[in-house]
This record gives structure tokens, sequence and C-alpha cells, in this order.
């Protein structure tokens, strides 16, 4: 069923992950009063899941703790979350990305300075909520789309700015740049897009066409898990979704001719620990009966005990 396993040149935890992850467990380990995360760490069940068993709370707004220290996740918050946190005597600890802690200083700057700002991106996302937060409902509108943008008034303002949000579809940003321009010469572009995005979607961009299918391995609530399985699909015809190894259907495997074999591809969201990975990996290889060739990038760096905790899944 299985010709050829190959995997992504870049695929799972980004920077910002790792740094919020190894945070939250330096935390735990640190503190003596409880420890909660406000929404999630990162957006993927099993790192969640797995903090939940170390005991580390987890609350959906500042408004439900009432003690103890709160960590702010890789996404960020806005500054009245942090007001709140505050006037209720929490201590705070911020894992924000340091590059959406850029996008923060860059929509700071540009409010003080009385541009309107358009945001490219999603408005539920944790990230943009943060984003928001740091202009008025004036100053800034979340753009989702390019068809939202072509629908904005052609009478803007001689200030006017283009952010976008960490995770974003690259293309779709330039096409958003690109319309942007034409409407509004005046406009200046911000490209907040962060590398380890560009590296992900390039990266299957360059394998999805190589392959007979695509499995992504990351959580629905993962913004740039579902772009890259989107993107996957478009460019090989079929790509799935999955958390873990258990999620694999060994129907996915079977074709109409018995003697072809199929070449997978496998790549990962941001948020997505690499023990997950490696168990789909070994799933991969026991349903070819280890006659698949697996193909892998060079070597990768791991940096946190949750990348390597076998006994997480």
């Amino acid at each position: 069923m299985l010709k050829k396993i190959i995997l992504a040149d870049h695929y799972g935890f980004c920077m910002g992950v790792k740094r919020a992850i190894q945070i939250a467990e330096e935390t735990n380990d640190e503190k003596d009063a409880d420890v909660t995360i406000l929404k999630e760490i990162v957006h993927n069940k099993s790192v969640v899941e797995r903090f939940r068993a170390d005991g580390i709370g987890q609350k959906m707004s500042v408004e439900e703790i009432d003690s103890g220290t709160m960590i702010v996740s890789a996404h960020g918050a806005s500054p009245e979350v942090f007001k709140q946190a505050e006037e209720r005597g929490v201590s705070v600890i911020d894992a924000t990305c340091p590059l959406v802690t850029r996008i923060h200083d860059i929509v700071d700057k540009l409010a003080e300075r009385d541009y309107r700002i358009l945001h490219f991106g999603d408005h539920h996302h944790d990230e943009t909520l943060g984003v928001i937060g740091h202009a008025t409902k004036e100053q800034l509108t979340v753009v989702p789309d390019v068809e939202t943008l072509m629908k904005l008034p052609e009478d803007m303002p001689e200030k006017l700015a283009l952010t976008s949000q960490t995770t974003a579809q690259a293309s779709e940003f330039a096409e958003a740049e690109l319309a942007a321009k034409k409407r509004w010469p005046q406009i200046k572009i911000f490209n907040t897009i962060c590398n380890a995005t560009n590296q992900r979607q390039k990266a299957i961009m360059n394998l999805a066409p190589k392959v007979d299918l695509t499995l992504v391995v990351g959580s629905l609530t993962s913004a740039n898990s579902l772009r890259l399985a989107s993107m996957a699909e478009a460019l090989c015809g079929r790509a799935y979704l999955i958390d873990s190894e258990a999620d694999i259907d060994e129907s996915w495997f079977t074709t109409e001719n018995s003697d072809k074999k199929l070449t997978v591809g496998i790549t990962a969201g941001a948020s997505t620990p690499d023990f997950l990975i490696e168990g789909v990996v070994d799933r991969l290889l026991q349903i070819s009966n280890e006659s698949a060739e697996l193909v892998r990038p060079q070597k990768r760096s791991r940096t946190n005990k949750l990348a390597l905790q076998d006994e997480c899944h």
C-alpha cells in the first residue's frame, strides 16, 4: 500500500511555541502558588492535555482567575487583559511569541501616529484578539480576506497601514497587498507573517505536488495547521488533518489497483510536538509492514521536554 513516506523540509514546533512551552514548564516547576494558563498555551490538543495532567490550570478569561500566577499564551493578549490581572492581584508571566509582540509594537506606534490600520487576520483567533486591543475600534479594522478588503471605502485616510496575523497564508497576504496598493497607493505595508509560517507553507508547496496524499499533524484549533491542510489538498488532491496516529484510517491507502503503492507526505503545524509526528511515522511504517522508504529532512533540534515525551500519547 505504501511505497514512500516523505517528511516536509520544515514542520512542527516553531520558536514561539517552543519558548511558550518552556516558560510554562519552568513556571510550573518554580512556583509554589497555583499556575493557570489563560486559554491555550498553544493550539494543540495534546499539549493542552499534557499541561492539565501536570496540574496546571486553564481558564478562558481573567475573571475566572482569583489568585496565583497566570501565563499569557504564545498568541498574546490585549493590554486590558494585563490590566485586569493586575487589578485582581494575579501575577502574570508573559509567554507571548516575540514576533506577535512585534505586531503589538507596530500597531501601538501606528495608533499613536493616528494611522488607520487594516489587520489581515481571523477575527476570532486569539492572536488577532490581542492585536485588536492595541488600538481603538475606529483605528483598527480586521480584514479576513481580499474580498472583505475590496469592500472597504475607496476614500481612506492618507495615513493608512496594512499588517498581518503571523500565521496568515503568505499567498493570500501577497494578493491583499497588491490589491491594497492598487486601491490606496498611500498605504504602508507591514508584512508581519512569521518566518516559520513562510517556511512551512513553502515546504508544503514543494512536497504536496510530489505525493499521492498528505497528512497534516495538528489540531482543528490551529490556524496554521488548517492552512497547511488546505494548501496540501489543493496541490495533491488528498489531505487529512489529524491530531495523532490514532486518527489514521488504513482505507486511505488502498487503491483500485492493488499493485499500486502510494507516496505519503507528512507535515505538521507550528504547535505540534515531535512525539505526535513520530507516532504518525511509526504508524505508517507499521501499515507498510516496514517496507516503505522513509525520507526525512536534515536533523532538527528539540529544545524542550514536551517534544520528547513519548508517554504523552
